[in-house]
């Protein structure tokens, strides 16, 4: 459970599914989409120039040892039919200034 944008971003890039706080508007969701992939794709780059360009980007390694890059988008995967109490004043993790209306599960589109 996150609160802000910035833990979200840091669960995020763990691999991890987020649940947070969302005031569910079109327009937030496609600003967290467009967002996250634009974020993903910087570190990518930035990562792929400090190999010498040899890097596909930000990587996640499994237990496996297998890679997978981090540059997906963010997307709503569920609106959980069981939410959680919602603390009084809890604003959109986006930071929009908008209340939340409901604990919405993000997860990375790879």
């Amino acid at each position: 459970i996150v609160f802000t944008w910035d833990e979200f971003m840091e669960a995020l890039n763990k691999g991890n599914l987020v649940l947070a706080p969302w005031c569910n508007t079109t327009e937030s969701e496609e600003w967290v989409k467009d967002e996250t992939k634009r974020l993903g794709e910087e570190a990518a780059k930035k990562a792929k120039e400090a190999a010498g360009g040899t890097a596909d980007g930000v990587e996640e390694v499994n237990e496996q040892g297998e890679s997978r890059s981090l540059t997906g988008a963010a997307k709503t995967l569920c609106l959980p039919f069981l939410q959680p109490p919602m603390p009084e004043g809890t604003m959109c993790f986006t930071g929009n200034g908008k209340p939340a209306l409901e604990w919405c599960l993000w997860g990375r589109s790879y």
